[in-house]
């Protein structure tokens, strides 16, 4: 008698590697919890909850909470740091694994052990991870 392996193993398998493309949510976490991502309209921002460094300066029309939060818009040429009033994430918020890759709205972010990196179609955006971020 053969035995038939369940759909759903084959589906949680498959889950665990490369994206979900158009199953992605809206809004996504880092295992660990300390990234969250949004995609905003024509942007993807992300919030860390531990930074790990110095921030750099605060804007002086900054009047919101400064250094935790990033954005890249989808024709931007470079992600940027941004000056907030609220926050991404929050309880509920899916998980995306370690090693996969989130896509919507013409972005991708990697999530790694070693932090998280969201790109736009040119290329451009920002690696995120506790004592170093990147904005390229």
């Amino acid at each position: 008698m053969r035995r038939l392996i369940p759909i759903a193993v084959v589906a949680a398998v498959l889950a665990g590697t490369g994206s979900a493309h158009a199953a992605d949510p809206p809004m996504f976490q880092s295992p660990s919890g300390n990234v969250a991502c949004a995609l905003q309209g024509t942007q993807v921002r992300c919030d860390m909850r531990r930074v790990g460094n110095p921030l750099p300066r605060r804007p002086s029309q900054c009047i919101g909470d400064w250094g935790h939060a990033f954005v890249v818009t989808r024709n931007g040429s470079r992600g940027r740091r941004i000056c907030v009033t609220d926050a991404v994430g929050g309880p509920n918020v899916p998980t995306i694994a370690y090693g996969r890759t989130w896509r919507r709205g013409g972005f991708a972010c990697s999530v790694r052990r070693t932090g998280v990196r969201c790109v736009n179609g040119r290329g451009h955006g920002f690696s995120l991870r506790i004592g170093l971020q990147r904005l390229f």
